[in-house]
C-alpha cells in the first residue's frame, strides 16, 4: 500500500505538470489534495512548496487575491515555524505578477527581496539552482523594460552563469531573448543578427509555465519589430499558432491572434490588423463559450454524483 507521502508526491507532481501546460483548474485540485495530506502529516517543506505552486496557478488566472492569500499565509507560516530560505518562492510569486502587469518598480522590490532572502538563508532550505537562476532572470527583465541596461546586463550575466555552471537548459530561450533585447535596445542589432539560430528554435520546456513562455515569444517579438524585421515578428506567431492548432489549444490561439495583432500594428498594416482585430475577437468568442461549456459540464456532473449518492427515500 502507497504511504501518505506518495500519495501526496504524486498529487504534487500530477499538479504542477497540469499548471506547467495550463491545465489550472485541474492542477489545482490535484494540489489541494496533496496539501491537505502534507498538512496531516506535518511536512512543513511539501507544504512550502505545495502553497507556492497554488499561489503560482492562481496568479496565472488572474486571481490576484487569491494568490495575495496563499503567499501572505505561507510567508506568516514561514515565520511562525523559524523555517529559512523559503520566503524567496513567495516573494518570486508577487514579483512575477507585478511583471506581467507592467509595474516593473514593484517587481524590483520583490525580486530583490526573493534574490537577498536567497543569498542569506538559500543553504538552509531545499533551493536548487534554479531558483537563483528565475531570481535574476526576473531582475534583469524589469530592468530592462524600464531601460536601466547596467543592471539588465549585470543580472542577465549573473543568470547565465548559473545556468551554465548547473547546466540548466529549460530557461535557455528567456537568456537568449533577453541578451538579444539588452543588446538591440543599446544600438547592437549585429549582437542579435548574429544569434539567429538560438532565436528560431523556440520549444517550449516542460519545466517552465506556458505563460512564461509567451512572455518570452512577447518580448522576442517587440525586439524584430523594434528592428522593422517584421516578417520574422509574423514568423514567430505563425509557428505558435501551427502549434496552437496542431494541438487544439484555442487559449493559446487566442494569445496568437493578440500578437498578430502587435505585429501588424507596428508594420503598419492595416489591412492584416484589422484582420487580426476580427479574429482576436472571435477566439475570444470561442475560448468564452468552451469555458462556459466546462462549467456546466462540471455542474451537471457534481449534481448527478450528489444524487447518486442521496438515500431513494429522500428523493
Amino acid at each position: 500500500m502507497a504511504s501518505s507521502e506518495q500519495i501526496a508526491r504524486e498529487y504534487y507532481e500530477k499538479g504542477m505538470e497540469l499548471v506547467h501546460i495550463n491545465s489550472l483548474e485541474l492542477g489545482i485540485d490535484n494540489l489541494n489534495m496533496a496539501l491537505s495530506i502534507y498538512e496531516e502529516i506535518h511536512d512543513s517543506t511539501q507544504y512550502i512548496l505545495t502553497m507556492r505552486g497554488l499561489a503560482i496557478a492562481y496568479g496565472i488566472m488572474g486571481y490576484d487575491s487569491k494568490m495575495l492569500i496563499k503567499c501572505l499565509s505561507t510567508l506568516d507560516y514561514i515565520d511562525k515555524n523559524g523555517i529559512k530560505g523559503a520566503k524567496h518562492f513567495f516573494y518570486t510569486t508577487i514579483c512575477n505578477r507585478y511583471m506581467l502587469l507592467g509595474d516593473y518598480d514593484s517587481a524590483i522590490n520583490y525580486g530583490r527581496m526573493a534574490l537577498q532572502d536567497l543569498e542569506d538563508y538559500g543553504t538552509e532550505f531545499e533551493n536548487p539552482p534554479h531558483a537563483y537562476l528565475v531570481a535574476c532572470l526576473n531582475l534583469a527583465y524589469s530592468y530592462l523594460h524600464i531601460h536601466r541596461y547596467s543592471d539588465a546586463e549585470l543580472f542577465l550575466k549573473r543568470a547565465s552563469e548559473i545556468a551554465h555552471k548547473n547546466d540548466l537548459h529549460h530557461h535557455d530561450l528567456s537568456l537568449s531573448v533577453l541578451f538579444a533585447s539588452l543588446h538591440h535596445h543599446m544600438g547592437d542589432d549585429k549582437y542579435v543578427y548574429s544569434h539567429l539560430d538560438e532565436l528560431v528554435t523556440f520549444i517550449k520546456s516542460s519545466k517552465i509555465t506556458v505563460e512564461d513562455y509567451l512572455e518570452d515569444l512577447k518580448l522576442l517579438i517587440e525586439t524584430f519589430c523594434g528592428m522593422q524585421e517584421f516578417e520574422r515578428a509574423e514568423a514567430v506567431v505563425l509557428s505558435l499558432d501551427s502549434t496552437a492548432t496542431i494541438s487544439n489549444d484555442i487559449h493559446m490561439k487566442l494569445e496568437a491572434s493578440k500578437l498578430y495583432m502587435m505585429v501588424y500594428k507596428n508594420s503598419g498594416n492595416i489591412e492584416k490588423y484589422h484582420d487580426a482585430c476580427v479574429r482576436f475577437a472571435e477566439d475570444t468568442i470561442a475560448v468564452a463559450n468552451a469555458e462556459a461549456t466546462q462549467h456546466l459540464l462540471e455542474m451537471d456532473t457534481a449534481i448527478a454524483l450528489s444524487i447518486a449518492d442521496t438515500p431513494s427515500e429522500l428523493l
